[in-house]
């Protein structure tokens, strides 16, 4: 069974002194500025929101027990959470357990969830959630030496991106020119590049737009990018 680590992260100086009065003032101003955008700060504040990367995150209390007492799992979409202290000698000892279970939500990335000690007591176990499928997504483009129809076994890109591939030639414009996004399994394909050439002033400009078919895994695209320019859109095909 794996733990998860658990490391000190010191509260911010104006939440080591809040108090659930000041607490329910901060969360009562909150709700008013989301509900009329036009008070003075509101847009402020929501653009800060939108920033910052949405996470959940859950507080727990601990007393009597060390970081090294407290020992915590990620399992079947709770946090399980387990602290033994012994203290005392063979003939005295002091035994004292605690054991706590919190129930992961939807939609939160378990593989990242991390257990960290905010103060004295209080423990804090945080994850980020899981990208909205309905949001549009970059889609990062890589390069390798060579684009093939995937029949070279040396080709430089993983085995399981090889079974579905799309070939696209934009050898004339610059990889920085270049932007591939995914929505859901549709995916987008733009370049534009304006720059003189022999001293004529030369527009281009490309736009594909194509739907994955069924059974490829959206989620697993990536795009490579050969040394001659070529571009190939790639993903595995799930199992049935």
């Amino acid at each position: 069974m794996e733990f998860l680590p658990i490391y000190y992260r010191p509260m911010p100086p104006q939440q080591q002194t809040a108090s659930p009065f000041r607490d329910l003032l901060r969360h009562m101003l909150h709700e008013e500025l989301n509900a009329n955008p036009n008070l003075p700060h509101a847009p402020a504040l929501q653009q800060r929101r939108r920033d910052v990367p949405e996470k959940w995150s859950k507080t727990f209390r601990l007393d009597s027990y060390q970081p090294d007492d407290v020992k915590v799992v990620v399992k079947d979409g709770y946090v399980r959470i387990n602290a033994k202290h012994v203290g005392g000698d063979e003939d005295n000892s002091d035994i004292r357990e605690s054991t706590r279970t919190i129930r992961i939500p939807d939609g939160v990335d378990q593989s990242k969830i991390h257990c960290f000690q905010s103060s004295e007591n209080h423990y804090t176990v945080e994850g980020p959630m899981l990208p909205n499928e309905d949001d549009e997504m970059e889609v990062k483009l890589e390069n390798v030496p060579a684009i093939t129809d995937g029949s070279d076994v040396d080709m430089q890109v993983a085995e399981q991106s090889r079974p579905y591939q799309e070939n696209l030639d934009l050898s004339v414009f610059d990889p920085d020119h270049i932007n591939i996004t995914r929505k859901k399994n549709v995916v987008s394909i733009s370049a534009d590049h304006n720059r003189e050439e022999n001293g004529i002033r030369v527009q281009r400009s490309f736009r594909k737009e194509f739907t994955l078919p069924d059974g490829v895994d959206y989620r697993q695209v990536k795009a490579a990018r050969g040394a001659d320019g070529k571009v190939a859109i790639m993903a595995p095909r799930m199992e049935s």
